[in-house]
């Protein structure tokens, strides 16, 4: 089958990227589908993660200001679409460009691939009234959007019963790591993989740590993820009184083994739709704490079980369990154990056999 796949980008590093690569790679090489991507990259040069050589892609410049973007979007999508002539569209994008491919590709199935949690708007900060408006608008529209949306899947049920998608399906993200290694969780070493933005919460975690790190003082944190000039948060750090023991990287390929030589995984998120890092984190048997933010975490997580889901924005909850774990190697290994078994159910075969099944069927709709 032709499949054209509709994304943001695909050349960054982050989850969306890795796992696009994972799933279009495996539908190639396993299902043997014809698999194109087009995306908004301005260029697909220097992709962070391989694609097979198989692959298609279409790339399209969307500079200008927002009627020129709508303009050149539908104008570039049609040329794509009619030049590919896929059996089936993925959109992995987000809700108001689904609606505008939606309403300008006739006759061609459609699956709306989510990945985000619908409060990604609200979550932004907001300096007036006017600003404070528009966030709201905007969950409004991209509730009433998902619900044109013919087929929706979603990667956990707790993403359907936040977008409120009665028939939906879920298919949750393939784990990438396929390894039998394990951290043996005696470093004294805290990970976080996240991008720097407001979303990913991490000026939450430096002031559990202000309160953590005077009694710990050989411990140290490691944060791997792309930084950003809006927020500076070496500077935090340092004002907070704690840049001795936090270190920031940027991306690296290898972050298997970033994993492998941690001992705690930590999450401070403000929305998340589906963590994958806490899954690459408990498939190297890493035990993971994580705010109970909407709503990826919990979907992953089964507090005291594979993992400790603390109640969103609860500091000191978050203070008293990151040292249980610090200072117990035993809770941490029956924790990480646990973690790694649960890994196991989001096998890439498993998955996308789900997907491949998906792709195959003939829709009612």
């Amino acid at each position: 089958m032709r499949i054209l796949y509709l994304v943001p980008k695909i050349n960054a590093e982050g989850g969306l990227e890795r796992v696009l690569s994972l799933k279009a790679n495996y539908l190639v090489e396993h299902f043997k589908h014809d698999v194109s991507i087009l995306t908004q990259n301005n260029g697909n040069t220097s992709l962070f993660y391989p694609l097979n050589s198989k692959i298609n892609l279409f790339d399209i410049d969307l500079s200008g200001n927002r009627i020129q973007f709508v303009t050149k979007y539908i104008k570039e999508v049609s040329r794509v679409v009619k030049l590919v002539n896929p059996d089936v569209l993925i959109v992995a994008d987000s809700i108001p460009k689904a609606l505008l491919i939606s309403l300008s590709v006739r006759n061609r199935r459609i699956i709306y691939e989510c990945h985000n949690s619908i409060f990604v708007e609200l979550s932004q900060k907001n300096r007036n009234f006017v600003s404070n408006w528009i966030p709201k608008f905007n969950y409004w529209f991209n509730r009433f959007g998902a619900k044109r949306m013919l087929e929706f899947v979603a990667l956990s049920k707790e993403s359907l019963l936040e977008w409120n998608i009665p028939n939906g399906k879920i298919i949750p993200n393939p784990i990438w790591l396929q390894t039998e290694r394990v951290s043996d969780l005696s470093s004294k070493k805290i990970l976080i993989v996240s991008r720097h933005s407001y979303e990913k919460g991490l000026d939450r975690f430096f002031e559990i740590w202000k309160r953590v790190s005077p009694d710990y003082p050989d411990w140290k944190v490691e944060i791997y993820g792309k930084s950003s000039d809006q927020y500076n948060f070496n500077e935090v750090v340092n004002q907070l009184g704690i840049s001795d023991s936090v270190d920031f990287f940027e991306p690296v390929k290898d972050i298997e083994q970033k994993y492998l030589e941690s001992s705690i995984y930590v999450m401070t998120s403000r929305y998340e739709a589906f963590p994958m890092v806490l899954l690459e984190a408990m498939a190297c048997g890493l035990p993971t704490i994580a705010y109970d933010c909407p709503c990826g975490p919990r979907a992953i997580i089964t507090n005291n079980e594979n993992g400790f889901l603390i109640q969103d924005g609860d500091q000191s909850a978050f203070v008293i369990t990151l040292q249980k774990l610090i200072e117990s190697k035993e809770l941490r290994e029956k924790m990480g154990a646990t973690a790694k078994k649960h890994s196991k159910k989001y096998d890439i075969d498993l998955i996308m056999n789900q997907w491949n099944s998906l792709i195959t069927s003939k829709t009612t709709n």
